[in-house]
């Protein structure tokens, strides 16, 4: 980000701005500029995913590895939409941007930058995130601070690795290819919906996204996917979504957890219903992987194999 003339931050205006401010870089790869968007991060969206993937693959070929430099807002939204929109990768898709703009003097965009660069130079055939001193696995990702430098975390999946005097990778956690060529399927359905339970959550707002023609619905759940079954019960709503071919997906509010549905009686009775556990996905995992899913199946079936089979490392627990 750069300041504008009214003093508010804005996007760099390109690719080679941006380098400019960091002298040296260019001495490590040689680098071509592909110019997808220029927006605050907070305004993306499932065309700009296609546009990223479709690009990166359009350029598979010529290059060694990909760096994309992206507002931190929606940054895990983004790395876990690629991850699902470019599987098989063999080569790293690299996500970075800082905490303070650029042309601040202790900024931590230089240093993010060339990091990313540097881990895209190596064996790490995965879409991640570079940032502060981690290096994670995008859909696994999630940012929990808006000013820590360390703005992001893996809650429930080890590090791919570290930023240490130089990047070290924990090549046990990488994932690699398992057959030739790079799979491409950019397409996301953005008529879903992501609801988070709360006390008195008044199931009629849930059933008004039913009615209104949404293709899906994540309700983002407690404890172990636990779903209200008394006086504000949600049952009715999940049995007349799946009726109506409307997956209904289960993730848990903890962010460390996974909805384990079967371990209690109102998580049970949810899946009775006809709800599908996000196991131990990443609500921004969840809910990018099920617009996803959702431009590949309109099946209920297909859907919930889809969404409980782990493809890109998204999910690591046993599937219910």
């Amino acid at each position: 980000m750069v300041k504008n003339t009214n003093g508010f931050l804005v996007s760099v205006g390109s690719a080679k701005d941006l380098f400019s401010f960091v002298p040296g870089i260019e001495e490590l790869a040689d680098f071509d500029y592909k110019f997808v968007a220029n927006i605050d991060s907070t305004n993306m969206h499932s065309g700009i995913w296609k546009k990223l993937a479709q690009t990166i693959f359009d350029e598979y070929d010529k290059c060694d590895g990909f760096v994309v430099v992206h507002g931190t807002d929606t940054m895990a939204y983004t790395a876990s939409a690629l991850s699902f929109a470019l599987q098989n990768l063999s080569k790293p898709v690299v996500i970075t941007g800082s905490q303070k703009p650029i042309f601040d003097l202790a900024s931590d965009a230089q240093n993010n930058l060339i990091n990313a660069v540097k881990v895209a130079l190596m064996d790490v055939p995965e879409v991640c995130i570079v940032f502060g001193t981690k290096i994670l696995r995008g859909n696994r990702a999630q940012k929990r601070s808006e000013s820590n430098l360390n703005a992001f975390w893996s809650p429930v999946a080890l590090p791919l690795g570290c930023i240490a005097l130089e990047p070290e990778i924990y090549y046990d956690c990488v994932i690699h290819a398992k057959k030739q060529g790079l799979i491409l399927k950019p397409d996301f359905e953005n008529e879903t919906m992501f609801y988070q339970i709360f006390p008195g959550l008044n199931a009629k707002y849930v059933e008004a996204a039913i009615d209104s023609g949404c293709k899906g619905i994540i309700l983002n759940s407690y404890g172990a996917g636990n779903v209200p079954n008394a006086e504000y019960s949600l049952l009715p709503i999940i049995k007349k979504a799946v009726a109506t071919n409307v997956p209904v997906v289960i993730a848990t509010q903890c962010v460390e957890g996974s909805a384990k549905m079967h371990m209690y009686e109102v998580g049970a009775a949810a899946l009775e219903a006809g709800a599908v556990s996000a196991l131990d996905m990443t609500s921004e995992a969840a809910v990018t992987k099920l617009m996803w899913t959702l431009a590949q199946t309109r099946d209920l079936f297909e859907i919930k194999k889809i969404m409980q089979t782990n493809f890109v490392g998204e999910i690591s627990i046993i599937n219910q």
